[in-house]
């Protein structure tokens, strides 16, 4: 709780009547119109306070349902990347069956190119030995007449020629075979493009819902202190309203009791003006008056293998520190980098997470594997929204992963770097250097 709240509670307490409060025990008028006033000033104080608390109340439920706005709005855009993610998957089923129908095709033109190469091998085997030179002179020879010859001649060029489109075909189907792998495999690349970048879109939409779902929780939260500290006001109020009501009755019993007093006294003047007149009638006799009343009223790779995550001087070491949040002493578990601009992975990895967290703001979580025979992970915190990798993709060192930035529990732009050990904290220092 804030220290602005628990103000308030202590200033409701001490109005309260169970702290002592107003009493309407005094000895005159003056003192109970001054209570009575000094309440209705508090009374007053509390009014306002209410009337704050209201408008507070009026500005939260208004901020939470503008947040709610959002998060529909998030959610119709999740639900339009998810169908295109399905899609996308679909397409890629697609492809792959076209690759698998592509590769039989493959195949099977394969075989005829194999057998259209045996078989210009054969024929070339066979004019190279059997039918050499002299056979087709001999053929020639052998004609009985021009139009014999004529005849022979024919099918001789039949023959080149049906090799020649042979060797056409085969070349064509050869350069058939080639462009269509080019062409399957571009398009499996640009579709598995595609799909990556729509869930790197996805995650980045899923860490906004999950930050706005932080914020509305947070105004849930203050919207209920709120309501809190005014059911106490309003608590408070009716208290001094009935002591109000008790001074003012009191102040009414007071003013008769004066009045009563005031007649007493009169009828007792007066009563002592007859005893006196009848004294001074029978021979001047004395007589004594009743007694009178008064009230009192860029990067270098370090001897570990990592590098600099970022560009920016070191502004808070691991270890413990006086937090800039809460002004304790806690354990800071990285080490901070001061400055602007791009965010780099430190080594190569698999990304565990990519998310936001009410107090690492946008952060990721990289898997560096075994090195020295500890699993080393690293965590990038405070980044802009619009972070540019998803969990389970894979990264280079020093891949853009993010963007220097003041988000969750930070003071201001910076980057907070933590590595973990086996799942332990360890001093960053160690890896990238000082």
């Amino acid at each position: 709780m804030g220290k602005k709240h628990i103000a308030l509670f202590t200033s409701i307490l001490l109005l309260s009547p169970i702290a002592g409060g107003f009493t309407a025990q005094a000895a005159t008028l003056e003192e109970l119109q001054q209570q009575k006033d000094a309440l209705q000033l508090e009374t007053n104080t509390i009014q306002s306070q209410i009337e704050e608390k209201s408008n507070s109340l009026n500005t939260l439920e208004s901020e939470k349902s503008n947040l709610e706005t959002k998060v529909n709005e998030l959610q119709s855009q999740l639900d339009e990347l998810m169908n295109r993610l399905e899609a996308q998957e679909q397409k890629l089923a697609d492809i792959e069956s076209k690759i698998l129908e592509l590769q039989a095709e493959i195949e099977a033109l394969q075989v005829v190119i194999d057998q259209r190469t045996e078989k210009l091998n054969t024929q070339a085997r066979y004019i190279q030995t059997d039918a050499g030179v002299t056979d087709i002179a001999s053929m020639l020879l052998s004609s009985e007449n021009f139009s014999d010859l004529v005849g022979k001649i024919t099918v001789v060029s039949k023959i080149v020629t049906a090799n020649k489109d042979i060797v056409e075909q085969q070349e064509a189907d050869q350069q058939k075979v080639e462009d269509s792998k080019v062409a399957v495999e571009d398009e499996k690349l640009a579709a598995e493009a595609l799909r990556q970048d729509i869930l790197i879109s996805k995650n980045n939409v899923v860490a906004q819902k999950t930050e706005i779902d932080v914020q509305i929780a947070q105004v849930i939260e203050n919207y209920e202190l709120t309501e809190a500290e005014k059911n106490g006001l309003e608590t408070t109020k009716a208290d001094l309203a009935a002591q109000t009501e008790t001074i003012s009755n009191d102040m009414a019993a007071e003013e008769v009791r004066i009045a009563a007093e005031r007649a007493a006294a009169e009828q007792a003047a007066s009563e002592a003006a007859a005893i006196a007149a009848a004294a001074t009638a029978a021979n001047n006799l004395t007589a004594s008056a009743a007694p009178t009343t008064t009230a009192s009223s860029s990067y270098t790779v370090n001897s570990s293998g990592f590098i600099k995550p970022a560009s920016g001087y070191y502004s808070s070491p691991f270890g413990y520190r006086l937090s800039p949040i809460t002004g304790g002493s806690e354990l800071h578990r990285g080490q901070d980098i001061a400055g602007s601009g791009a965010i780099s992975a430190a080594q190569s990895g698999t990304v565990v997470t990519a998310t936001y967290h009410a107090s690492f703001g946008y952060y990721v979580v990289i898997n560096h594997g075994t090195i020295n025979g500890v699993t080393v992970e690293t965590l990038y915190a405070h980044m802009q929204p619009g972070l540019l990798v998803a969990p389970g993709q894979t990264v280079s060192q020093g891949q853009q992963i993010g963007i220097m930035g003041t988000t969750g529990d930070s003071t201001g732009v910076h980057l907070h770097f933590e590595v973990h050990e086996n799942g332990g904290l360890v001093d960053p220092l160690n890896y990238i250097g000082g």
